[in-house]
Formats: structure tokens, C-alpha cells, sequence
């Protein structure tokens, strides 16, 4: 699926007995070795076409298990299917109406919401339910590897110094039984492993990946073959991956992309609803247990990591690199975390987006540097040189070099599915490929690199002047006591009073940081223009990395406080 095909079954079955997913829940592990993946594929894509899926359907695909996901999503793969992916938070059925799906594969639990609230329902003609269920959500769809238990020791043997794990307390109906319908020539030894499809003719979409919705309705963005194998080589540039690399996914996707990529994936027991929500121990524990290597997650995750490591003076003694997605990494994250790691491990901040992604990347020394003395003419936040491949444009630049971040290039999606308009004012065709317009304010310095100065959508618009969010706010993000800041604009549009709305950190006192926060205004050179500072308790986020600030929201209650004040 993710490779050009015969891509993902000859390069996992190259080391077959290789441990390809650890999926961890309350101190206990269950592990899937690449053969298995691979045989796991097979077996699901036999009985996806015994259920009536066939080529070129597009299957919705909504679970939280790594393994079924995954699994799923290469046997549809197999068939010349195509997986679609959407937030469960999202504006599920406008994405369907969007997509207008053949097939439904989910958990019960995503299933009652098709039913309940019409999820697709002029589309969807073969539903398939992932755990048992009653038989009126749709046929129940058994998802072998569903059996491998173990130890949680580290991935590729149980450590026989560990304790018993504890005894898994799941109800029974979250777990599915060995599957008995699985083709004995599916199951047999490695040499089972080499059937795997032909290579595809030309280019074909391999899946759709709806974005977040956090600043606008969510699109569906299509990957083609090409568009997942320069993900999958731009990823491996980031990385570097070793053979003993353990790789921890702190968002479920990445569960999809870790075994091609070749380390062992680790995916803890994130709150796929709710990441910020999660238990630390559930992150820490896994980490610590199999010794990982490598951390993929968002600034959201990450800060409940080196805040439990700080709280309880923990270390990741194995930890060589730590790369955040999804959200500007904050310098006062980006400290809390190297102090967790050892002196040689690399702390990066990714951009990207849904729709091109990796973009570039900058790591915390350097992040460091360009917040403290940033070269003549730049503000805001240095996201790094644009990676291998990757090429970046400025466009519709004003006298000072600032306008919108255009990509082009091989992770770059070409199209957004059935939303034409949306590519007509996003998409153009260059010597470089499709060139994506992001939706991002930004600069290119003389060295090359990105700035990143927050979204056009969120730019604040008063009588005269005009602010863009993120210079200010990654400076006041660095008062002491705040967690973070945001600023927004109350009002109509061309009258907008600036305001920053400040999160302080609960252990911090509110006065104090918001006098802070003011400081660090008087010092600022637009600092002058914002005209009130508002304490909130937590801001409204986006429900896929819950890192990005939901402005809109956050504007519109900033307003009501402000009512008397505005124009």
C-alpha cells in the first residue's frame, strides 16, 4: 500500500520474523512480527473480497486499534481498494458525503454513529464491524493477529528478568478470538510471504486522508503511490533509522507508516478523542519497557511526557530522537524535554501538513538561536531548511518577503477528493510537481530556511495595521508561569482589537504570569497593539494532535468579554 506495489508485502517480508507492532495497554504488550503483518493482510484482503469490497472502492476505516488499522489498510492495499481516514471528531458526515464511500469498516462504536446520525448513508454498501456486535451495525469482519499476547519486554523477545505481566482486565468483547477462517496457505511459512500484487498501472490513489478540520472544514487529501513512498523516503531522511531502532507512535498513523520504515513500532495507549487526556504512565511505561529509540508525536503528548519526567525526575536514558508534529514546538517545551534525554539526542520540530507532510525541520538548538537572535528582517518561528526533494515558495510577498508557504514536490498530495474549488484555490502545476498553497504566513531567510509567522485565516486586522499571531505570541510564550498564549482578534474584521488570551500553568500564580506576559509586551515591537491580555483556563484545540488552538472559538469568547469594548 504505502510503497509503490509490490511494495509493502516484499519489503516487510524481507526479515519476516522482525517485530513490526507492539501495541501497549496497562503493562502489557501484544506484539505482531512482520510475517505476521504481512499474512494478517493477505488473510483480511480474501475476506474483504468474499464481502463484496473490489477494486477502486473507497473504504472508511475507523478504529483505534494499531493493529487493525494497519492491517486493514494494507489488505485493502492488496485489493487496489482505496482506505480512507477521517477524525472521529471531524465533521464525520459531511467527510462521507464528501467521499460518498462503498464500504465501512469500524468498531462498533463508529458504527452506531453511522446509524444513528446517517454516516453515509446513500453511499455505504458493505459495512463490516471489527468486534463483536449486533448483527444489524453490519457483518462482522475478523481481524486476525488479534491472538499474539506477551511480556512486555523489548520487542523481539521477552526479558526474562520482568515480572508476570498483569492480567488483562479488557471485557472479552474488545478482544477478538484466533481466527478460524483464515486460508491455511495464508498462515504457512515464510515462503507464503512472496504473493503480493502485481505494480500497479501509472500513478493510482492508495488512500485519502481527511485533515483535521481545525481551521476549516476538513478535505479529503489523496495519496497517490508516489505521494506515501515520498513520504515513507522523506520520514527514513528525518530518522535515519538503525537496525536496533525502536520507534514509539504517539498518534495512530503512524502506526501505518512505522513498519515500512523499519523499526519496531511501539503504539501506546494514547487517547485517540482526547490525546491530551492521556495518562503519562501509559506513555512513559512503554517507552521505558522496550527501550525506545525514536518519539513521533504532538507538542500535546510530548508535554505530558516531560512533564510526568520532570514531576517524578525520570530520564529517557534510550532516547536518541524526539520529533514533534502537528504544532510549533515552544522553546520552554523543548527545554523540558532535553532535560529528560541524553546530551546527544535530537529534539526536532517538524512542519507539514495533511497535505504535505514533511515539509522541513529545525531542531531545538537551533530553534533556541533563532528565538534569541533571529537574522535582520525575520520574527516568528524558524521551521528549518525544506528537507531533500522539497521545494518552498513565498507567495504574494509583501515589501517585507512575507506571504503565503507554498510546497512542492513528493510528499506534497496532488488533489483534494471531490472538492474542486478547494484545488482550484490551492493547486497549481510547476517544474517541481503540484505546488500546494498551506494556508501559512512565512519568510525565506538568505540561508534558505522557513519562518513561520501563524495562518492567514488567523491574521488580526485592526484600523491601520494588520498582526500575524505567531512573532507575538512565541515571544510571550516565554513568560514565566504561562503555558502557552494565543492571540486573536475581537470584532469584525478592519476593527479588530488585538487581544492575547494566556494560559497559566496551574502550578503558577495568574497575576504574576499575566504581568509577565505584559513585559514581555513592552519589550515587543508590535507588543503596543494588543489591547487586552485575558486569562482562560484551557483553550479550545483541534481533536486530532490537541495542540492547535481553535481560534475561532477562542475569538468569539474573547468578544463576549469584550463586549463593551469594541467598535
Amino acid at each position: 500500500m504505502t510503497l509503490p506495489v509490490p511494495g509493502f508485502a516484499a519489503h516487510l517480508a524481507d526479515r519476516p520474523e522482525d517485530i513490526a507492532l507492539v501495541r501497549c495497554r496497562r503493562g502489557t504488550s501484544r506484539t505482531t512480527t512482520r510475517g505476521e503483518l504481512v499474512r494478517d493482510a493477505h488473510a483480511l484482503a480474501e475476506k474483504l473480497h468474499e464481502a463484496g469490497v473490489r477494486p477502486g472502492h473507497k473504504a472508511v476505516v475507523m478504529t483505534r486499534d494499531a493493529h487493525d488499522l494497519t492491517a486493514l489498510a494494507y489488505a485493502l492495499g492488496v485489493l487496489g481498494a482505496v482506505p480512507v481516514l477521517i477524525e472521529p471528531r471531524a465533521e464525520v458526515g459531511r467527510c462521507l458525503e464528501d467521499v460518498a464511500p462503498d464500504v465501512f469498516i469500524g468498531e462498533p462504536l463508529a458504527h452506531l454513529g453511522r446509524r444513528v446520525l446517517g454516516w453515509g448513508r446513500t453511499h455505504v454498501r458493505v459495512p463490516l464491524v471489527t468486534r463483536a456486535a449486533p448483527r444489524a451495525l453490519g457483518e462482522r469482519l475478523t481481524v486476525p493477529g488479534q491472538r499474539n499476547g506477551g511480556p512486555a519486554g523489548r520487542p523481539g523477545g521477552a526479558d526474562p528478568s520482568d515480572p508476570p505481566p498483569p492480567p488483562d482486565l479488557s471485557p472479552p468483547s474488545l478482544l477478538s478470538p484466533p481466527s478460524l477462517l483464515s486460508p491455511p496457505s495464508l498462515l504457512s511459512p515464510p515462503e507464503a510471504l512472496s504473493l503480493r500484487p502485481e505494480d500497479p498501472e501509472g500513478d493510482p490513489l492508495a488512500m485519502i486522508a481527511f485533515t483535521s478540520g481545525s481551521t476549516g472544514r476538513p478535505k479529503g487529501a489523496e495519496y497517490r503511490h508516489s505521494t506515501l513512498a515520498g513520504q515513507i523516503a522523506a520520514l527514513r531522511t528525518l530518522l535515519d533509522p538503525r537496525p536496533e531502532d525502536v520507534l514509539l507512535a504517539g498518534f495512530l498513523p503512524i502506526a501505518l507508516l512505522g513498519p515500512l520504515l523499519g523499526p519496531a513500532t511501539v503504539v501506546p495507549a494514547v487517547n485517540h478523542l482526547a490525546p491530551a487526556r492521556t495518562r503519562p504512565e501509559e506513555i512513559l511505561g512503554p517507552i521505558l519497557r522496550h527501550r525506545v529509540t525514536t518519539i513521533l508525536a504532538s507538542p500535546a503528548v510530548l508535554g505530558l511526557l516531560a512533564g510526568h519526567c520532570a514531576r517524578h525526575r525520570l530520564t529517557l536514558p534510550t532516547v536518541r530522537q524526539i520529533l514533534s508534529f502537528g504544532a510549533p514546538l515552544r522553546t520552554g517545551l523543548a527545554d523540558a524535554l532535553r532535560a529528560a534525554v541524553p546530551a546527544e539526542a535530537e529534539v526536532l520540530s517538524v512542519y507539514g501538513a495533511t497535505e504535505c507532510l514533511p515539509v522541513s525541520a529545525c531542531d531545538d538548538h537551533a530553534l533556541r538561536a533563532a528565538r534569541a537572535e533571529p537574522p535582520a528582517g525575520q520574527a516568528g518561528t524558524c521551521l528549518g531548511r525544506p528537507l531533500p526533494g522539497v521545494h518552498a515558495r513565498i507567495l504574494d510577498a509583501d515589501a517585507t518577503g512575507l506571504g503565503e508557504i507554498a510546497v512542492a514536490g513528493p510528499t506534497v498530495s496532488p488533489a483534494y477528493h471531490a472538492r474542486p474549488e478547494a484545488d482550484a484555490a490551492t493547486k497549481s502545476v510547476t517544474d517541481h510537481g503540484v505546488l500546494h498553497r498551506t494556508g501559512d504566513l512565512g519568510r525565506l531567510d538568505e540561508e534558505g530556511r522557513l519562518w513561520f509567522l501563524g495562518r492567514k485565516a488567523h491574521l488580526v486586522t485592526g484600523t491601520g495595521f494588520t498582526l500575524p499571531t505567531e512573532d507575538i505570541e512565541a515571544a510571550a510564550d516565554t513568560a514565566p508561569g504561562v503555558r502557552r498564549t494565543a492571540l486573536v482578534g475581537a470584532g469584525p474584521a478592519v476593527y479588530q482589537l488585538p487581544v492575547l488570551c494566556v494560559e497559566v500553568e496551574p502550578s503558577a500564580s495568574r497575576p504574576e504570569a499575566l504581568a509577565a506576559v505584559r513585559n514581555v509586551l513592552a519589550e515587543h515591537p508590535e507588543g503596543h497593539r494588543v489591547g487586552a491580555v485575558l486569562p482562560h483556563r484551557r483553550f479550545p484545540v483541534d481533536p486530532r494532535h490537541n495542540s492547535k488552538i481553535d481560534r475561532m472559538r477562542l475569538a468569539g469568547w474573547a468578544t463576549r468579554r469584550l463586549r463593551g469594548r469594541l467598535r
